[in-house]
């Protein structure tokens, strides 16, 4: 029994359940369906208070429903009563009138950079603790292959789940903004999915690790939870206690994007700017003045950052999974 052989047996039984299909739609909720809206209404305060009205509705329901069929009937309830809305709250004078490029890669790449981790680690953080709480482990590791094969099986079952959704949303966004944005741009979005590619790898990286290690499903739950509030919460609020010792705050130290772009999630954000003109910066990243001219700022260095991330999450896992007494 190969690794090919762990990844088709798990991804069989990834889709026989609620958990493909729930991450397929989320993921076409924050792409294909907001830049749809867009299109409809320019008009950001009414895509706003539709999303704000819907979509936690969805996700609750994707949340606590089981059937695949059920899950796809909530995305397009969803997406209809959205469009309906959106058109009703549109402004009529901003009819025909196109919003621009840098909304479709704010919008899809903010909304990636907070869905993106959720669903890597959702979608991953139960695949090898859950066969020790069935006892299938022994049928895993019992059979002729190894741990790595194991472990690699699952990483590819579980990231196919993530990318093929990812790839495939974001190609059809790609045709929406093509048509509707002004200067929207097909290409753009397509590197867009390039680097979100290994974002999502990051996390699946990760909920696989968590995976190894915990002892038991809310254990592993309890870890993923940990990581995502450190990385979402914790860094930035590291960066705050560090620039309470500056006597001068503003305009930011080099040091501080040193600590900051080190952070994966700001790495991703920064290098989602590369497909639009930011004239005022991301809202999501803070921009250097123009006395810092640190290394930290630049795209390499968010390249850099974000895929030694994604190697190290999962090369940590299987080291730790190589010894683990799981039986």
């Amino acid at each position: 029994m190969s690794w090919t052989d762990v990844y088709l047996r798990d991804l069989t039984s990834v889709y026989r359940s609620r958990t493909g299909t729930a991450v397929t739609a989320i993921v076409a909720l924050v792409t294909v369906v907001a830049v749809g809206l867009f299109a409809l209404a320019a008009d950001v305060a009414a895509i706003a208070a539709v999303g704000a009205l819907l979509t936690v509705g969805a996700i609750a329901a994707l949340v606590f429903l089981g059937d695949p069929a059920q899950i796809a009937g909530v995305v397009v309830t969803f997406t209809v009563l959205a469009v309906a809305l959106t058109l009703a709250l549109a402004d009529p004078r901003t009819a025909g009138v196109g919003p621009d490029m840098e909304l479709a890669v704010m919008s899809v790449g903010s909304g990636l950079s907070f869905v993106l981790p959720l669903v890597g680690l959702v979608g991953s953080y139960a695949a090898l603790v859950g066969e020790r709480e069935t006892g299938s482990v022994r049928f895993l590791l019992g059979l002729p292959n190894s741990r790595d094969d194991a472990f690699l099986g699952k990483f590819c079952s579980r990231a196919t789940v993530v990318l093929v959704p990812l790839v495939v949303c974001l190609v059809l966004t790609g045709g929406i903004v093509a048509f509707t944005f002004q200067n929207g741009s097909f290409v753009g979005m397509v590197g867009l999915a390039a680097v979100s590619i290994p974002y999502a790898l990051l996390f699946v990286g990760i909920g696989l690790t968590a995976s190894a290690y915990a002892d038991n499903s809310n254990r592993a739950v309890a870890v993923v939870i940990a990581v995502y509030a450190m990385l979402r919460a914790g860094w930035p609020a590291i960066q705050f206690v560090l620039m309470q010792s500056v006597e001068q705050q503003y305009p930011r130290p080099e040091w501080f994007f040193w600590v900051g772009r080190l952070n994966p999630l700001n790495a991703y954000v920064k290098l989602t700017t590369l497909f639009a003109d930011f004239e005022y910066g991301h809202p999501l990243v803070t921009a250097p003045s123009e006395s810092v001219t640190s290394a930290a700022t630049g795209y390499p260095f968010a390249a850099v950052v974000l895929l030694v991330w994604t190697v190290l999450a999962p090369v940590a896992g299987v080291l730790y999974f190589r010894n683990r007494d799981l039986l």
